[in-house]
Order: C-alpha cells, then structure tokens, then sequence
C-alpha cells in the first residue's frame, strides 16, 4: 500500500467502510456528544472533536467546550491535525505545538488558539480508520498517560458506537428490502392472471384473487376453513387426494396434471394445475397454480368435431362424388374413341374439354382425400428402397406429353447411380409429378432442368423453370392450403401443401427459391435412412460442383 498520506484517506476500502455508517456529514447526536463531554472531563483539556473524514473533508460530528456555532459542519483536510491521524492510523499527541516538531494545524485549530494536541483514531474491527477522537487545549499541556489511556477508551466507546449504526443500518436496508420484496411478489401473486393457491393440512392456506375469480367465489371465502375437494368434481376427487398426498409425503416434489373444477355455480371447469411440495411454519404444504384451460379444452373438442365431420364429408364426396365423374370420364373416352359414331371437330373439342373438366374435379377429390388424411395422420405410407434416378425418370417419360403441349423439354441430370432413399414411392413419385407438372405448367415453354445428387446423410432433387417466377411476398403462401398464383382453373391449389406434408412425412424438406424474373427452383431433400428429423444442407445447388462436370 502507498504511503503517501493523500492515497490513504482515499482508500477504497477505507471510504467505503465509512459510507457503510451513513454518519458522514449527519447532524449532532446526544450519543456522540456524552462521548466529547466526557473527553473534555477525563482530558482536562477544554475542547473535545469528534470527526469522521472522507478522502476530501473532516465531518465534525460533535465538539464540546467551544461557544455555539463556532464549530463548522465540516472543514478541508488541507493540513489537518486529525487527517494526519487518519492517514497513520495511530494516536498524535502534541504537547505544544509551537515547541514541538512542526505539524499541521488547519485553520479552524488556529482560530480557536489551539496549541496542545491529543487525538486518537476510530479504527474499526476491519481495520478501517473512520474518524478521530480528539482533545485540544489553548495552553502548552503535558499529556498524562491516565488522561490517554481515558483517552484511548472513549475512542473504542465511539467506534462501538459507529459499528452498531452501521449495523443498525444495514439491517434497516435489509428490513427495507424485504418489505419491498413481498410488495412486489404480493403485486404480482395479487395481479396475477393464474389461480395460485396454498394448501396444508388438506385445507386452503392462501388462494389470490384469480383462484376465486375462477371459481366464482366471494372475496371472503377463506375467512371460514375450506377443503381442497370443495372445489373439485366428485369424479376426480380421489385423483387430487392422491397427487396432494404424494406431494406432502416428499414422493414427488412437483406435479402437473388436469382436473375439473367445479364453480360456485355448479359450472364445470377444466384446469391445468402445476404443485410443488415446501414447508410453512415447520409444516409441509403444497403452493401451486391452476391454470383455467376451460376454453382451449372446449376449442379442441370443437376443432375434433369439426375435423370428424370433415372427414365424414371427404368421406361421402369419395363415394358420391368418384363414381359418377369416372363414369363421366368412361363416356367421353368411349365418345373420342368412336365407340358410337364419329364425332365432328367441334364435337370432339367439347368433349375434351369435358374430359380435362372431370379429370380437374377427380384430382381435387383425391387432394382433399389426401389432405384430410394427412391433417389426421392417417395417410399410409411404407418404408422401402427407392431408386429416385429410375423414378424421376419414370416420371419424366409419364410426362412427356403434357411438355409437347406446352412446347418445353424435360432435361435430366443425375449425378451418379444408384441414388437409393428410405422412403415411399409411391408417395415419392406423387411429390415428382406435382413439381415437375407445375415446371411444366408455369415455365413459359422454355426447358425444365431436372438435377438429381448426393448430399450428406440424403440426396436432393431440384427441379428449376425459367418463367416469370414466384413474387417475394407468395412464396411462403404457394404452401397453404388452396392458395393458386397462376390463372384460375389451373390446379387445386393443394398439390405444394400435399407435396411438403408427404415430404416431411418421410423425413424430408420441400423448399423454393425464386429470383425476381429467374424462374423458381423446388428443391426436394429425402434422407437416405429414417431420421427423426431431417436436417437438409443449404439451398445453393450443390451442382455447381464438379459431380456434373
């Protein structure tokens, strides 16, 4: 540590000690002043200080034996007697000051004529110098070792005097933050928008105002002792018994589970409650929260309902709905066919047209089938080897017609053979037809490319047109339900939805990029095994690599 005098009364420690007292530059007090009176008694000397010093000025706390207001709240350390304490941490004594060696003297000890010195610092049990403990006299004095030792005990005196402040004051601070603690919790246990409650002795201790809110339950209700099971149906009263029991008894520390409650009313309530076991008074409790679910389990119910009759719907559709467009579908293959008698070039047009319009109506019967399925998790699929080089060429072949009518051609690359997944494919080979016919629907007659590789742990298909591309602000919605960008009458506006859900559904990734005026790439990710979840590279092509070069 320095020993510059300066670097010691500024020290860290010290000044923080002494802001810990909360004393520094506080008015006089009784105590303190029996302390200087008593210095003025023991000493002989007329002028008793007691001082507490920061690192910039000396806080006079108490004087006796100078005439009132002659004692200044506080002074500058510049050449101060009791600084020069401070900074040694021991006692000074001064029998004369003109005499002796040269010491400072601040202007206040020269205007009350100071000339002997006796000052005693207030160390702490820390070791912390705080303040001085002084007597002083207008006349050369020769300090007996009876008035020092006096002295010396008046100055422990103060320091246990500072030090129960100081502790007063910290558990004054303490006091202060716990009250300020439980006003803040009460707020929030008060304002809170889930029942909490507390339960001991298979009665309420505490519930706040939303347990009664939920409940239905006057404001006074737990004046009276009230039970647990008041407020629970007769059906799941044995449930709730056991779980408050297990918790008491410490065989689970926590639980969580539903139950119905039951209103002042007599309304039936469902609610999430969530306990853990404590102790209050040196007894066991559970304190937990119910979390009124009434609404959501009414909106499931409603949503399973719905989804059923949904189902029942599909259902009828499939049935009443298939047979006669395919038997609408045989006729007018029988009527192209010449089956009965020629048809005229009119003639034939209207009949294709009807064909391509059952055809439409067949495809968005066996989406919404698909589609249902899928919602309800009941679309059968089968894990088996596929060879998606030999299916997406497959599938290109199938439809290779439909890119002469549009005027594009199919272009396919395949990175190396065989490019084998764990997959469906059949399902597989749905996904390839819906992509590679909407590249061939929207690509503005201009070539499909068809890009087929490895990549870690799977292999990617990307199929890319070259029309006018999807705008930035569709290209998460082309993955909803019944949304269609193109010309109405063109698709169901299912085939994207349907082809993600049979992507994911067998651990794989349907994903789009599309630059303004570039053209759209699908980019499909199937997984060489069974992942619980897929995890795809990153979209950029990985055909840019040497594989295809």
């Amino acid at each position: 540590m320095s020993s510059d005098p300066a670097d010691l009364l500024r020290n860290p420690a010290r000044l923080a000690a002494l802001g810990a007292t909360s004393l520094a530059g506080t008015p006089p007090e009784e105590a303190f002043d029996r302390l200087t009176r008593l210095a003025v008694q023991v000493g002989g000397a007329p002028i008793s200080l007691l001082s507490l010093i920061d690192g910039e000025r000396q806080w006079i706390k108490s004087a006796a034996g100078l005439p009132p207001g002659a004692a200044p709240r506080s002074i500058p350390l510049d050449g101060s007697i009791c600084g020069q304490v401070i900074a040694s941490g021991q006692p000074l004594v001064v029998p004369d000051r003109d005499a002796g060696p040269p010491v400072g003297a601040d202007a206040a000890m020269r205007a009350w004529g100071v000339r002997a010195y006796a000052g005693v610092p207030l160390v702490t049990a820390q070791g912390h110098a705080l303040g001085v403990l002084c007597v002083a006299d207008t006349q050369p004095r020769a300090w007996t070792p009876q008035a020092l030792a006096a002295l010396d005990d008046l100055a422990a005196l103060a320091v246990t005097e500072i030090e129960w402040r100081r502790a007063q004051g910290e558990r004054d601070r303490a006091a202060a933050a716990v009250r300020t603690t439980e006003q803040w919790f009460r707020a929030l246990v008060e304002q809170s928008l889930v029942g909490i409650y507390v339960i001991q002795d298979g009665l309420f201790r505490y519930v706040n105002p939303r347990f009664l809110q939920i409940f239905g339950l006057p404001a006074g209700w737990l004046d009276q002792p009230h039970g647990i099971l008041e407020v629970v149906v007769p059906e799941d009263r044995e449930t709730v018994s056991e779980n408050v029991r297990r918790r008491i008894a410490g065989e689970v520390e926590t639980v969580q589970y539903c139950l119905r409650g039951q209103r002042s009313d007599g309304e039936v309530l469902h609610l999430e409650v969530h306990g853990s076991r404590t102790v209050l008074d040196g007894r066991p409790a559970v304190i937990g929260v119910g979390i009124d679910v009434t609404e959501r389990i009414r909106a499931e119910r409603e949503r399973e309902q719905a989804i059923l009759a949904r189902d029942r719907f599909y259902a009828m559709m499939s049935h009443e709905l298939r047979t006669p467009v395919s038997a609408v579908m045989l006729y007018n293959d029988l009527l192209l066919s010449g089956v009965y008698d020629p048809l005229t070039e009119q003639q034939r047009e209207a009949v294709d047209r009807s064909q391509k319009s059952a055809r439409h109506l067949l495809d968005l019967i066996n989406d919404l089938l698909d589609l249902s399925r899928l919602e309800a998790g009941r679309l059968e699929t089968r894990v088996e080897d596929v060879e998606t080089a030999e299916l997406v060429e497959s599938v290109v072949d199938g439809l290779s017609p439909l890119a002469l009518e549009h005027g594009c051609s199919l272009n396919v690359r395949v990175a190396q053979r065989p490019l084998t997944v764990a997959g469906d494919a059949r399902r597989v080979r749905q996904i390839l037809l819906n992509l590679l016919s909407n590249a061939v629907k929207f690509g503005a007659g201009r070539p499909v490319e068809v890009r087929l590789g490895p990549v870690p742990d799977g292999v990617v298909l990307e199929v890319t047109d070259h029309g006018p591309g999807i705008p930035p602000d569709d290209l998460d919605r082309i993955f909803e339900e019944f949304v269609q960008l193109g010309e109405p009458g063109v698709g169901t506006g299912l085939g994207l939805p349907i082809a993600r859900r049979l992507a994911e559904l067998q651990g794989g990734t349907l994903d789009v990029r599309s630059p303004p005026g570039e053209g759209s790439t699908f980019r499909l990710f199937l997984p060489t095994g069974v992942p619980p979840a897929a995890q795809p590279p990153a979209f950029p092509s990985f055909f840019s690599s040497a594989i295809l070069r």
